[in-house]
Formats: structure tokens, sequence, C-alpha cells
């Protein structure tokens, strides 16, 4: 009897989606939903969703609690496969931007962590590149063995964590940020120019519509680029099909990987937060 109270009060919290499709369309006005009052009042995972007030509430502060004290640099890439997909992954950002920002401009990357891919940039050349993550270790350690890198510790999203600049880059790290930082907000006062997201859509944990976010804040898509695991951009032999497939046994896969550049519609009206930090 009491086995089969426990079912039914699952079967009330965690509802499965239908389809990816499913899954995509009601994560995403969800999202819209936690965005206005900026809280999570419907969760949901890759898997299932629960009705309005039953999630956890104390789920952001924990994840910036987790975050602030993980000492595993996991994101150092010292792995040599691991090196070598981030590198690629880079690359392909990289060539997405690389004539549309000068070398002298500011770069801000967000969730830095040890600044591994703000080492690339500078090895591209650019001159001012800065990061702010909330991990104390990776931060200590970026200071340490990177110090012509600007990293700080902080989480994004608290107007004195601000870093004004014409390019922001969010490797990933754009699903870390709840709502009650007001993601948007933030990403108006400090991008003068471009917002640059690799994120892999639907199945993070990020259940924002990043281009009505981003849109009402004056930035449009100018360009997406879909690839598979390896690379190969989406319409191409080796990387067509659905985003995600259910696979059974409780799993979904993920079948490719998102790239957006984003552009601010007029530059020229962009006015900086009197929060915002001097470069």
């Amino acid at each position: 009897m009491l086995n089969a109270f426990r079912r039914f009060v699952r079967s009330i919290k965690n509802r499965p989606y239908a389809s990816p499709d499913d899954l995509y369309r009601k994560r995403t006005w969800f999202g819209e939903i936690n965005e206005f009052f900026k809280y999570q009042i419907i969760s949901s995972d890759e898997l299932n969703y629960a009705p309005p007030f039953l999630g956890n509430p104390m789920r952001a502060r924990n994840e910036k609690t987790k975050w602030r004290d993980e000492t595993d640099l996991f994101y150092e890439y010292l792995d040599d496969d691991r090196q070598a997909e981030a590198l690629r992954r880079f690359e392909f950002m990289h060539d997405m931007i690389k004539d549309r920002v000068g070398k002298n401009e500011t770069i801000f990357d967000v969730g830095c962590n040890t600044g591994f891919f703000l080492e690339q940039f500078h090895r591209k050349g650019y001159t001012d590149v800065c990061g702010l993550d909330p991990m104390h270790a990776a931060v200590r350690y970026a200071q340490e063995h990177r110090p012509y890198l600007k990293v700080r510790e902080g989480s994004f999203g608290p107007m004195q964590f601000d870093t004004v600049c014409d390019l922001l880059v969010f490797f990933g790290s754009i699903t870390r940020v709840p709502y009650s930082d007001r993601l948007f907000d933030a990403i108006d006062r400090c991008a003068r120019k471009y917002v640059l997201v690799w994120i892999q859509e639907s199945l993070d944990d990020f259940h924002r519509d990043i281009h009505v976010g981003l849109a009402k804040k004056g930035f449009i898509c100018i360009e997406k680029r879909t690839v598979s695991p390896e690379y190969i951009p989406i319409g191409h032999a080796g990387a067509t099909g659905p985003m995600v497939r259910f696979v059974g046994d409780g799993k979904v896969e993920r079948l490719f990987h998102s790239h957006f550049l984003f552009r601010r519609v007029d530059p020229d009206c962009w006015l900086p937060s009197a929060a915002a930090r001097p470069r």
C-alpha cells in the first residue's frame, strides 16, 4: 500500500515528456514563466517536469554554493582527448567572431573557470581579455598560472560583478545563472556589441528562450552554427536528424551542439551602467 502511494505521488510530481519536441516546447514555455517571476516556479530536467511549486526552492542557492566550493579543475582540460575537443570547440567559435571583434577590444568570458578559453583568445593576439567565475579554486589557479589574464571571483548577474565588454562569451556557462540573478539584465549592462553562446539546446539546465530574452534587450541572432559532437555542421553528411532523441532506460541522447552569435541592433545606443567596472 505504501509503495503504491509513493508511485502515485511520483506520478503527480514527475510528468514525462512525450517526445523531444514536447520537451523543447514545454521547457521553453516553463522558462519564460520562470524568467518572468525571476524564480524557478516550474522545474524540469531531461526526462520529466513538475507542476508549479513542486520543485526544490533551495536549488539555485545550493548550486551556487556547490560551484563556489568545488575543487576539481575539470575545465582545465588536462586530459589530452578532452583538451583536443575543447580546442576544436574554441576554434569553431573563434571563426564566428574573428572578423568582427578587434584584437584590442574587450572580451569577457562569463564562467571562465581556470581561464583555459581566455588563454586561447590571448594566444590569438587579443590584448584585453577578462573572466569571471564563482569557483574559488579555479580563480586562484588562473591568477597563479595566468597572471596576464584579468580573472576575478564572482557570480554573473549582481551589478558589482559587471564588466563592460565588446564581446561577452558563454562557453556553456549560461546555463548556470539562476533566474533571481537576472541574466538578461546583466547581459544588457555588459555587452556593447556581441554575445557568443555555446549551449546544448533543450538538455542543458537552461529553461529560457535565449532569442526572446536577448531580443527584449535589443540583440538579434546574426549567426547560428549547429554541429555534431564531431563538429560536422548540420546539413552535411553525418550531421542530420533531430537535436535530441530518447534512447530508452530513461535516457536522452544529445546529438548536436549549438553556437549562437548575437549582436546589439544599435551599438551606438548602448550606455554603460553606473555599476559597471571600468576596463
